[in-house]
């Protein structure tokens, strides 16, 4: 009620006006109050930049008749920001309540930028653009628009970023300045690890101003680490802005390709490269073009050959605020009575590094006050540092692990260092390592990314102890740490990566005691290490192809020295070569398929396996782009409870014989986008209690048979676009989690629980036009 009033009272008003009003708000209110000053004026500075959008909108809505409603939403932004700029003047100096107020003033400013970039945008696309003009803009996404791959190379900004304003802005005019050249410049924005360079960098391509003198879709971004693979590099830079496959004969083949491409594209690109360890690679991307900006983040500094922007720590004010964020809730006030001269010497421990502070308010939070001073207590015991800001935080992050009490929380972390570095660990490797969905609990997102720091920590940490105590054995790619490695390995867990020019002779190697090996390669074709089949308490195993092409995996071990197998995750590897082999494994309870080359690859085996996967529990297939349809062969697995068929966009149909799982628990299709059916057998899954068909756009009907599930408890089908009507045969109990459309089929049908799901409508016409 209070927002219709507001909204009332400005109609007819321009929306240049009411931003007028807004910005006569803070100046206002900083006259009045010093507490929140800084952060106003950062509002202050948005307003100014978005405000010739808000004029342009005004003159649309006048030329194109459009309806009030729309207008609106605009106005009610705009006044509910207002209405927190105001109660800046009603917060006491109470330490929660300041740091409370001031998240909702970061919260306001980013949503402002936010609410412009997207929300306006799409107004005005909606109000200019006429039928023909979208039908022509949608085949061109379906042919495979450059613009759209190249956007999406540029990670987005997450939450609210503290204390960088200034520094975005030296950085951006340092950039702007260079660019401007008849010959390539270089910027190198240079810190130890941790302390943001790759945050300030993606902020600095969300700026408008960069946009706009780059343009949106030349803008690219690239991350090095430390031993990187260039030909995998550019593939990813160039393969969403050339047709076809990419083929490179060496490093220097794909340096060239790269020239080329920027020759033939349009001039003055930004190419920033995260996580650079050398400046030969910064020299290998050097071109003499005119405007062409080459944006580094690294650890090391270039002074000498580059210009170099050194990155500040935050100031003592932004530390206590990004510590406050990550220790105390935005919501109650569990944390009231930590008293301020505590939160103040913890910061201080943080020595004003943003990993750090992350960390150690992130471990605090929802802890009782002795966690606290326990904490307090071992970090300053530290001695003071005489090495590298590097060491000197691993050496705070590492006491203040120290006080992590959970031990399934700790050992989730230390595995997290199995992986290589700046690569998306999916949680259910997480899981599958400890063979426990407790994990899961933890866990809010589908994949994490861990910062190079912690991953450091992490391997560290695990090698501690004695190599013949420890619990992980890590071998790196450059194979350095193999000749210290004992010929008998006592280790549960067993991570091996390896790369292109990674050829070290595996065969003496005993592991007869690892229990879980995680295989991570690059190459085409990869033999795995003949001691595999002498490892006779393999339970889990692991094996990612982070290589742009599909893998061939040879030397895949007989099922009979597989006995103890009760888990394996491939992902981007071609299992053409050893589909046999896995339906022979006896005990195996889990298979994942991740990016996997399936083809009709289960479809040649014989069917003279007489018990195939029979203790088989979970299938996984997701990503795989050649499966049209689910293979005959899986079907008939007694045991299976879980299948998951996620993202498989070439899926357009499923046999009857996929009735034959008596114990089926949970069913899950999303957003398989070509599947047009569910075939009439799905009565025959009577234990069924959970199905997830969101985001299958092109399914149009459900058949008659799927009321006769007796045991359905819950349906997930947010994003069903082509869904037309419910059969008659539906009834509940049910829980539906849906969006607002689609629950409109379920009003009138009894004992049915909704709960309504955003929709992400700019995610599913993205898939309607590349998958219809």
């Amino acid at each position: 009620m209070a927002e219709a009033v507001l909204i009332g009272g400005a109609v007819g008003a321009g929306l240049g006006e009411i931003l007028s009003q807004l910005s006569d708000a803070i100046i206002h209110v900083t006259k009045q109050t010093s507490q929140f000053k800084p952060k106003l004026l950062e509002i202050q500075e948005t307003l100014t930049r978005i405000e010739p959008l808000f004029h342009d909108i005004d003159k649309l809505f006048e030329q194109l008749d459009r309806p009030q409603h729309e207008k609106d939403m605009f106005i009610a932004q705009i006044k509910g920001a207002e209405a927190i700029v105001r109660k800046c003047e009603r917060v006491k100096r109470n330490y929660y309540k300041k740091y409370k107020h001031a998240c909702k003033l970061d919260k306001l400013n980013a949503s402002l930028l936010r609410f412009c970039q997207i929300d306006v945008q799409l107004v005005i696309l909606r109000g200019v653009l006429d039928f023909q003009v979208a039908k022509d803009a949608e085949k061109r996404m379906m042919e495979g628009d450059k613009t759209r791959g190249r956007v999406s190379g540029v990670p987005l900004v997450k939450g609210v970023v503290i204390g960088f304003s200034e520094q975005l802005r030296a950085l951006k005019a340092m950039v702007l300045k260079d660019s401007t050249g008849d010959d390539c410049s270089v910027v190198v924005v240079s810190a130890g690890g941790g302390c943001g360079k790759t945050t300030l960098v993606t902020m600095l391509c969300s700026d408008l101003d960069i946009q706009g003198k780059f343009g949106k879709e030349n803008i690219y971004y690239a991350t090095i680490s430390e031993t990187p693979n260039l030909k995998i590099v550019i593939k990813d830079l160039l393969q969403n802005n050339q047709g076809g496959p990419l083929e490179f004969v060496n490093d220097d083949d794909a340096i060239n390709k790269w020239g080329s491409f920027l020759v033939k594209s349009k001039p003055g690109a930004l190419l920033v490269l995260d996580d650079v360890w050398s400046d030969t690679i910064i020299k290998r991307f050097m071109f003499k073009l005119r405007g062409y900006t080459i944006l580094v983040t690294s650890r090391s500094t270039y002074n000498k050959q580059f210009e170099t922007y050194q990155l500040q720590h935050l100031s003592d004010e932004d530390s206590t605020t990004l510590f406050c964020q990550s220790a105390f809730s935005e919501v109650g006030s569990e944390h009231a009575d930590i008293p301020g001269d505590l939160v103040e010497k913890l910061v201080k421990c943080g020595k004003n590094h943003p990993l750090a502070l992350s960390v150690i308010g992130g471990l605090l939070k929802g802890t009782d006050i002795e966690s606290w001073r326990h904490m307090l207590k071992n970090l300053s015991e530290r001695k003071q540092s005489v090495l590298d800001l590097n060491e000197d935080m691993l050496l705070c992050l590492s006491r203040s692990l120290d006080e992590l009490k959970e031990p399934k929380i700790m050992n989730c972390y230390m595995d997290m260092g199995l992986f290589p570095e700046d690569q998306k660990i999916a949680a259910t490797m997480l899981m599958d390592i400890k063979s426990s969905p407790v994990i899961a609990n933890y866990c809010e997102e589908k994949f994490v990314m861990q910062h190079d720091l912690m991953r450091t920590l992490a391997i560290r940490l695990s090698s501690k102890e004695p190599e013949e105590e420890r619990e992980r054995l890590i071998i790196k790619p450059d194979g350095q740490d193999l000749p210290k490695v004992p010929k008998a390995v006592n280790a549960r867990i067993l991570s091996i990566s390896t790369d292109e020019n990674f050829s070290v002779e595996w065969n003496n190697m005993q592991a007869s005691k690892v229990e879980v090996l995680v295989m991570n390669f690059l190459s085409k074709m990869h033999p795995l290490p003949q001691f595999i089949q002498y490892i006779e308490k393999l339970k889990v195993l692991i094996i990612t192809n982070y290589g742009y092409y599909f893998s061939e995996i040879e030397n895949f071990p007989p099922p009979l020295y597989l006995s103890s197998l009760t888990s394996i995750r491939l992902d981007h590897v071609s299992i053409s070569s050893i589909s046999t082999s896995i339906l022979e494994l006896k005990n195996l309870k889990k298979l994942s398929l991740i990016m996997c080359k399936i083809g009709d690859s289960f479809s040649k085996c014989t069917d003279g396996i007489p018990n195939k996967l029979p203790s088989l529990m979970e299938l996984h297939i997701d990503s795989c782009d050649d499966l049209v349809t689910f293979p005959v062969m899986l079907c008939n697995l007694l045991l299976l409870r879980k299948l998951c068929i996620t993202n498989c966009h070439e899926l357009n149909s499923l046999s009857e014989e996929f009735g034959n799982f008596p114990n089926l628990d949970v069913l899950r299709l999303a957003s398989c986008s070509n599947l047009v059916a569910l075939p009439k057998t799905i009565r025959n899954l009577q234990k069924l209690s959970i199905i997830d068909i969101s985001d299958c756009i092109n399914l149009s009907e459900l058949p008659v048979e799927f009321g006769e599930l007796g045991s359905l408890q819950t349906i997930y089908m947010r994003g069903c676009t082509g869904l037309q009507v419910l059969p008659s045969s539906v009834k509940g109990p049910l829980e539906v989690f849906c969006d607002l459309e689609t629950s409109y089929f379920w009003i009138n049908i009894p004992d049915v629980k909704l709960q309504l799901v955003e929709e992400d409508k700019i995610s599913n016409f993205l898939k309607i036009v590349s998958f219809n």
